[in-house]
């Protein structure tokens, strides 16, 4: 587990989570909270040459990434290869239940395999 959290950054958002290596596994609940808004997320996908990164998000306090029901990401993001990605959410993205996270080089929900290198992924929630 590569993910770090840091508690009260501005008064819009007070976590900032920090995955350094999200193509290793799932990380289940990075924010910690139950509820909260996702403002921003960031995805570094520089490692990577000829990959692309796709982050997905769900709205669960755990995920399992090959499961037909629990591997249905609430949000996805993706980062060409050798590249950074910024999506931001003024007004945040509501979540209910916690943010789980994992990272692999394709867009459809059974994709698994992650890609070859690190990639960091950053978040700024409440």
């Amino acid at each position: 587990m590569a993910v770090t959290k840091t508690t009260t950054i501005t008064a819009l958002a007070g976590n900032l989570v920090v995955d350094f290596n999200a193509n290793e596994s799932e990380e289940n609940n990075v924010t910690g909270n139950t509820s909260g808004s996702m403002y921003l997320i960031e995805i570094d996908n520089t490692a990577n040459a000829t990959t692309f990164a796709y982050v997905k998000i769900r709205d669960a306090a755990s995920a399992v990434p090959s499961d037909a029901t629990n591997g249905v990401p609430t949000w996805q993001f993706a980062a060409s290869p050798a590249s950074k990605a910024s999506y931001v959410f003024p007004d945040g993205q509501e979540y209910s239940a916690g943010l789980s996270l994992w990272c692999v080089t394709g867009a459809a929900h059974q994709n698994t395999s992650p890609p070859g290198n690190a990639v960091v992924v950053k978040i700024i929630a409440s």
